[in-house]
C-alpha cells in the first residue's frame, strides 16, 4: 500500500509549464493571503469604500465585520491551490485558479465599481496585479502538455 506524501512541486523532472504555473500560483497566493491579512488588520480601509459616514460607530462594527469576510474570502482559495499543487493535482490548481478568478477577483472588481463611492478607472486596474499571476497559473496547469517531454 502506497502513502501519499508531498512532494516537490518544483521538480526538475516536470514540464516547464508546470513549474512556470507553480510559481505563479505561490505569488497569487503570497498576494492573496497578504490582502486577506491586511483586511484583519486594518478593518477601517473597507469603511471609507463604501457609503456610511465615516468614524460613525455602524461604520466601526461594519468594516470589522467585513474585514473578516474579506480576509476569509481571499485566504481561501490560495489555501485549495496550495494543497491541490502539494498532492501534484495540477489540473484542479487550474480549476481552483479559474473560481478564485471569477469568485474572488471579478467579483470584488464589481462590488468596488458599484458601490465605491466616486469609483474611477484606478480603483478597478487595481484589481489587475492579482489577476495577472492567477491567468498565468491557471493556463499553465490547464494547457495541455506534450508526453513527449
Amino acid at each position: 500500500m502506497s502513502t501519499s506524501s508531498f512532494k516537490n512541486p518544483l521538480a526538475k523532472t516536470l514540464p516547464r509549464q508546470i513549474r512556470i504555473g507553480v510559481w505563479a500560483s505561490f505569488i497569487s497566493a503570497g498576494m492573496l493571503i497578504g490582502i486577506g491579512i491586511f483586511w484583519v488588520a486594518h478593518p477601517a480601509a473597507a469603511e471609507g469604500s463604501f457609503s456610511i459616514v465615516p468614524d460613525s460607530d455602524a461604520a466601526i462594527r461594519f468594516s470589522k465585520i467585513l474585514s473578516i469576510f474579506k480576509a476569509v474570502g481571499d485566504v481561501l482559495p490560495p489555501i485549495f491551490v496550495l494543497l491541490a499543487i502539494s498532492f501534484r493535482q495540477f489540473r484542479l490548481a487550474g480549476y481552483f485558479h479559474l473560481v478564485t478568478l471569477l469568485l474572488v477577483i471579478a467579483v470584488d472588481v464589481f462590488v468596488w465599481g458599484s458601490f465605491v463611492p466616486n469609483a474611477g478607472a484606478r480603483d478597478i486596474l487595481q484589481h489587475i496585479p492579482f489577476a495577472i499571476p492567477i491567468i498565468i497559473a491557471a493556463y499553465c496547469f490547464l494547457k495541455p502538455t506534450s508526453k513527449i517531454s
